[in-house]
């Protein structure tokens, strides 16, 4: 009986991956960016200034084009992708809730401490104000890479049907 459900679980399990993958390779490194679909992706054509933003709805590997909710995309009419960095936003996130627990334990110890002598300084506002600025600007100023794709370039895009 184990043997059963463990055949089963297994034959259903394993396809249940995409079997399409979006490739960002660099030329000259085996390593590679693997995009499936329902991944957030952030692009710009080669004939346009804006950048696009939307989630994979499929890939088609016969035609190389990404499929969004709303349109079509060609691989050969993308120019650059932009990818975040997530040590940014979590380094950003951790400086500012630093600088607010700073400045809420130092207004409750000031609260509750009975001395008059002590109070909330503005070594302590500082301290909130460096921290958060920091925090809010990590993100803003190293959040993002942005990658040139295209002839002469190091990077390409490509969809691989990975099934077997």
């Amino acid at each position: 009986m184990r043997l059963i459900l463990l055949c089963y679980l297994l034959f259903t399990i394993l396809p249940a991956r995409a079997q399409r993958v979006l490739l960002i390779e660099k030329s000259g490194s085996a390593r590679t960016t693997k995009l499936y679909t329902g991944s957030y992706i952030q692009y710009r054509l080669a004939d346009d200034k804006q950048w696009f933003g939307d989630r994979i709805y499929d890939l088609r590997d016969d035609t190389q084009a990404l499929v969004f909710a709303d349109r079509y995309v060609n691989l050969a009419d993308i120019s650059m992708l932009r990818q975040g960095k997530p040590w940014a936003r979590n380094f950003g996130a951790m400086l500012i809730t630093f600088g607010v627990a700073w400045s809420g334990f130092a207004a409750i110890g000031t609260a509750t401490d009975g001395d008059p002598t002590t109070g909330y300084r503005r070594s302590d506002a500082l301290v909130t104000a460096i921290s958060a600025g920091t925090g809010l600007l990590l993100p803003a100023l190293f959040g993002t890479r942005r990658m040139r794709l295209g002839e002469g370039k190091n990077l390409r895009l490509r969809i691989v049907d990975i099934s077997f």
